[in-house]
């Protein structure tokens, strides 16, 4: 994996998140890709997998309690904010981002449109969430595995939280 140092990722970043357990893991997100962090952000490896369906998206969901473990919602680039060939995924990686797995049960894989902002991804332990610009708003019980929509045609959605 190409490390990169900390000021070439600094450039405009869209989300930057860590693990509560294990502060050291940090995940980032910013116009150049998907980036992570094991050491507390002093260096920060490119782990944007084109060729596995991510090398662009707005929000990041880290695990609670394992720093490896990640979520995103990609979406095709910076300067084409839309899903990739109009289909809805989650990506999840269990291992700092060397592979990512799509997660698609449950999500539109035809005509999908929908763009997930920075702060409209949110998780537990294992149920996450995350809502669209297009008012679609989708959740799942079993960390990404299975999506189901909870509700369609509600204004943008810009922020998801768990109470």
């Amino acid at each position: 994996m190409e490390r990169v140092p900390t000021l070439v990722q600094s450039t405009d970043p869209h989300f930057v998140t860590r693990c509560p357990a294990q502060p050291e893991h940090v995940w980032q997100q910013n116009h150049s890709g998907v980036f992570y962090s094991s050491d507390g952000a002093a260096t920060w490896k490119r782990v944007s997998r084109p060729e596995q369906g991510v090398h662009f998206g707005f929000p990041v969901c880290v695990a609670p309690s394992v720093g490896t473990t990640a979520w995103l919602v990609p979406g095709k680039a910076d300067m084409e904010r839309t899903t990739i060939g109009g289909a809805l995924f989650v990506a999840r990686t269990e291992d700092g981002g060397q592979t990512w797995k799509q997660l698609r049960e449950g999500l539109p894989q035809q005509v999908a449109y929908d763009v997930v902002y920075r702060h409209a991804f949110g998780n537990t332990d294992d149920c996450l969430a995350f809502g669209s610009t297009t008012g679609n708003l989708y959740v799942s019980e079993d960390r990404g595995d299975t999506w189901q929509t909870v509700a369609n045609n509600l204004p943008p959605i810009y922020s998801v939280r768990f109470a």
